[in-house]
């Protein structure tokens, strides 16, 4: 059976429509092709509590792995670890390796004329406390450490909210780490055109195909009406042997293609 990974995308900002949440998709596609199951993606406010309450709901729900995204960063708002550590009752610690690592970094940024000031303030030391217990993870862009907290069966990453931050940290610091929890994992996924016009029509035909070859998702691509419309079915699976996994969707595709044909 996958595991289930919760993703969770903190910021006021995606709230108001300020900001587009592409980091879920971005995150969404990458677990998913480790065979894993996105159980939910959630969208709380920039509030200790409120980070607390995803964080807690999410390992109620079974969720074996949180991602967060956004509130790692210097500001006020940035409440990601606060909520993190009240959601276990942990309390918020210097963590030596992270605070020179925020130290190097904004040496090296001062350095490139990317910042005025070199000096480690309140407000950059910020970034360098974590819940107790919890592993710094290396950024190779930005000046905030990643999180990894191992607790209560689960595992917590957190990451930034900049997607050109938190991509290259999930895919150097995060990817190799998931892989070992998640275990071994194949995804595939495949579109077809059935040249149906009629989403109802469609609907029947994926439901029969789903029930008659079980662990593979099928999902019907709806556009408009029209007379040139034709419709998109996108076929899925997982599992932990790629051959096993083909097979499931050669068979689900025949089927498919039989049917409507």
């Amino acid at each position: 059976m996958s595991k289930r990974v919760e993703i969770i995308a903190i910021g006021r900002e995606i709230l108001r429509g300020q900001t587009l949440d592409t980091n879920s998709h971005w995150l969404a596609r990458r677990v998913t092709a480790l065979g894993a199951q996105v159980g939910r993606i959630s969208v709380p406010d920039d509030e200790v509590g409120a980070i607390a309450r995803e964080i807690r709901r999410a390992l109620e729900d079974g969720a074996e792995v949180v991602i967060t995204t956004g509130g790692m960063g210097p500001t006020f708002d940035d409440k990601t670890l606060e909520g993190v550590a009240q959601a276990f009752g942990l309390t918020l610690e210097l963590n030596p390796w992270a605070l020179e690592f925020v130290r190097k970094r904004y040496r090296e940024f001062y350095e490139q004329g990317f910042v005025d000031s070199p000096d480690l303030t309140p407000e950059r030391e910020k970034m360098a406390r974590l819940p107790r217990g919890a592993v710094p993870l290396s950024n190779p862009v930005g000046a905030a450490p990643g999180v990894m907290l191992q607790v209560q069966g689960a595992t917590v990453f957190c990451l930034p909210g900049v997607p050109r931050e938190m991509r290259p940290q999930f895919e150097e610091e995060v990817l190799p780490r998931l892989r070992d929890i998640l275990g071994a994992g194949v995804y595939l996924e495949e579109e077809v055109e059935t040249g149906l016009k009629d989403e109802s029509v469609l609907a029947q035909v994926v439901e029969r195909v789903m029930k008659a070859v079980p662990g593979v998702y099928l999902k019907s691509k709806p556009t408009r009406f029209g007379r040139d419309v034709r419709l998109k079915v996108v076929l899925s699976a997982a599992g932990t042997r790629e051959a096993e996994v083909k097979e499931r969707m050669s068979r689900a595709k025949a089927l498919l293609l039989k049917t409507i044909s």
